[in-house]
């Protein structure tokens, strides 16, 4: 997804490449807050303590921790977990934060760009039922799994959620955008609106269509780009969390459209591992309004949304 050239005039921007993708944002100013220092170094500090492909981290002491060990963590990653650890409980155990060492089975080991992964002769037994973490007092921590936590995505949303939260409290901007990667939020006190296109999944350089917001989440995932061959077998890297492998689908990208990014990324990797039906109903318990936009492998695109979206 892109913003459109003319939406760019008389806004304060920064744009830089953290966290493995490219991070544009852009506020109205008009009382020129200095606001891009602290916004890059929560970025990075999101990027080195939450990347799996970092090692002597937050993340990495997390997953070093035996089951049954109380580990006390920042109140960040407290945060971060618990939505995790929600969004597992709404979507019926679709949406995982327990998938790292799968992740590496199928070969996601390293960041992108890559092509070809080494192959596996065993993929690990996968157990979804014991998976959780008890959140105690002063950021405390139980693990009750064996399983590892990756991050992935939802920090991504995190962060963006994070920042856009931030400008809005802090620099008194009456718009703004944050998009990190194709995950976006998005304000307007007034009748600014920002134009999202949404990318063709086959070629880069095209749009499928686009549409307007002033306020809300965007998030879009794809299995076309994030993916690889492992032998002789393509993979990709959204997992279907109740059996930790590669979801199968006919669709090829999906965007949906909420009140929050956080929600939005979450959702959009579900349309992936079920039909249609199944995953509105499992939305609704996200957020009860929501729009998306599907792209099949065969080129065909859906569009559709909760009862509340759809005309």
């Amino acid at each position: 997804m892109n913003v459109p050239p003319e939406d760019l005039d008389e806004i304060d921007s920064l744009q830089v490449n953290v966290m493995n993708t490219s991070f544009y944002i852009a506020i109205s100013n008009e009382y020129n807050t200095n606001w891009k220092e602290t916004i890059l170094s929560f970025l990075q500090y999101m990027e080195r303590e939450f990347s799996r492909f970092l090692r002597n981290n937050e993340l990495s002491s997390l997953n070093e921790v035996k089951r049954d060990s109380i580990i006390v963590v920042s109140p960040i990653l407290f945060d971060l977990l618990k939505k995790a650890e929600e969004y597992r409980l709404k979507t019926e155990g679709r949406f995982s934060p327990y998938l790292l060492t799968q992740l590496e089975v199928h070969g996601y080991k390293q960041s992108f760009p890559f092509e070809v992964a080494p192959h596996h002769e065993m993929i690990p037994r996968y157990k979804n039922e014991d998976q959780s973490l008890i959140f105690m007092e002063g950021c405390q921590v139980m693990k009750k799994t064996d399983q590892k936590v990756d991050l992935g995505g939802i920090a991504k949303g995190y962060a963006v959620e994070a920042v856009s939260k931030w400008l809005q409290n802090h620099t008194r901007s009456t718009y703004g955008i944050v998009d990190g990667g194709g995950d976006m939020a998005m304000w307007s006190k007034g009748d600014k609106a920002w134009t999202i296109g949404i990318m063709d999944p086959f070629d880069e350089g095209k749009e499928i269509g686009s549409f307007s917001i002033r306020n809300g989440g965007v998030a879009t995932s794809n299995t076309i780009y994030r993916s690889w061959l492992q032998g002789e077998t393509k993979k990709h890297h959204i997992l279907d969390g109740r059996t930790g492998m590669p979801a199968v689908s006919e669709i090829v990208q999906a965007t949906v459209v909420t009140e929050h990014c956080l929600d939005a990324e979450i959702s959009a990797k579900l349309f992936f591992m079920d039909d249609v039906a199944s995953v509105k109903s499992v939305l609704s318990k996200i957020n009860r309004k929501f729009s998306y936009v599907l792209v099949k492998a065969n080129g065909k695109i859906e569009i559709g949304g909760s009862r509340e979206n759809e005309h």
